[in-house]
């Protein structure tokens, strides 16, 4: 038995896409990926702004405690409390690592540099300057009492941030 079937031209042609189809298919595709990788941007910035805030955190807090440990070394050493603490109402600078230690800024305070070497922030000019700048304002509030802040400031993405610190500090000789 023979069987005999006609083929239909029609169904017998592939159809493929057409290039309005294909257009449009790489536009959705180039958006999609527009969207990835504009997210990725946004996450890689936030890690650095996260990052700069813990590295200001740690700078103003080291300033605070060099000016709570000079007042103790005064102390233990019977000289003034706030001996060497005078005058940065109008804001100086604290070099932890220097032998004088608390510089009066004249102007604006200068930028901390990194040494990587020692991996440490200081103000030695063989170091690297970063981005960061840390200023010590101390204001006498009585013979008793002093008010204390701390304020690193940086510049990131063209804007200023900063963190500050503030402390009172009192005379705790008897």
């Amino acid at each position: 038995m023979l069987k005999f079937s006609i083929l239909n031209s029609q169904s017998s042609i592939k159809r493929g896409f057409t290039l309005l189809e294909t257009l449009v298919a790489i536009a959705v595709l180039s958006l999609a990926l527009a969207g990835v990788l504009s997210l990725s941007s946004i996450g890689i910035r936030s890690s650095s702004g996260a990052s700069n805030q813990i590295k200001a955190f740690f700078l103003a807090s080291e300033g605070v405690e060099y000016v709570r440990n000079k007042r103790d070394a005064n102390i233990l050493a019977g000289s003034n409390w706030i001996s060497g603490l005078n005058g940065c109402e109008g804001g100086c600078y604290v070099d932890v690592y220097a032998p004088g230690g608390i510089v009066h800024c004249s102007g604006a305070c200068p930028k901390l540099r990194f040494d990587a070497f020692s991996n440490r922030f200081d103000y030695d000019p063989d170091s690297q300057e970063t981005i960061f700048t840390r200023k010590i304002i101390i204001v006498p509030i009585n013979s008793q009492e002093i008010s204390l802040s701390s304020e690193v400031s940086w510049v990131q993405g063209g804007i200023t941030r900063g963190f500050s610190l503030e402390e009172h500090l009192f005379d705790l000789s008897f």
